[in-house]
């Protein structure tokens, strides 16, 4: 059976003759206009509800997480992640911290009803010494108290352990489950450093 349809070619010189035929026509150029800026609203709309409520590119910002994370990189942050998941030890998450207005970028370390303490430079969970050996083999400095982990919360560290400010603080303390922003996945900038942050035995 014969295609009659128009190809592209007829199709945009019929277009361009009716524009021509309604260039002094108002209530065209008005309708075209409309729709144009419906269409960018559209794409706006989207394009922040992305960004808000799934994924968007966060910064990194000083030294707390090095070597794991380097000031300057860009990670890809997951935000729907704990929507239906909790928080796993290991994970690298952005949160806010109390009283405090920029987001935080730490690794989770103990989770609800844990008991995480820090003593002759290792760090202790549930009185079991933590293998950190794929982001930490160093001494960790100042011991710390028992804390126990509060019901939906996660107490966090930064990988440059003896220079972050995270929930070995006093004004930081363990980090309500509503505070986190998202997990961090991957670094995505600058491109010659694009790598994966989940730990060995999640992948």
């Amino acid at each position: 059976m014969k295609d009659n349809r128009p190809d592209k070619k007829t199709m945009k010189g019929y277009y361009k003759a009716a524009d021509e035929v309604h260039k002094h026509d108002k209530g065209y150029n008005k309708i075209g206009n409309i729709q144009y800026v419906i269409s960018l609203a559209l794409v706006i709309i989207i394009a922040l509800s992305l960004r808000l409520f799934v994924t968007e590119p966060t910064r990194v910002s000083g030294d707390s997480m090095y070597p794991t994370l380097l000031n300057g990189e860009r990670m890809f942050v997951d935000k729907t992640s704990y929507l239906f998941n909790e928080p796993k030890r290991g994970d690298i998450i952005i949160c806010y911290y109390p009283n405090h207005t920029a987001s935080c970028v730490k690794r989770v370390i103990a989770l609800p009803g844990e008991t995480v303490c820090v003593m002759d430079g290792v760090v202790y969970v549930n009185d079991e010494p933590l293998d950190e050996s794929e982001y930490w083999n160093d001494y960790v400095f100042y011991n710390t108290w028992p804390v126990i982990v509060p019901e939906k919360c996660v107490f966090v560290m930064g990988d440059n352990r003896n220079e972050s400010l995270d929930s070995r603080s006093a004004e930081v303390g363990p980090i309500p489950y509503n505070r986190i922003v998202g997990r961090a996945r991957s670094v995505i900038w600058p491109l010659s450093s694009f790598r994966s942050l989940a730990l060995k035995n999640e992948i």
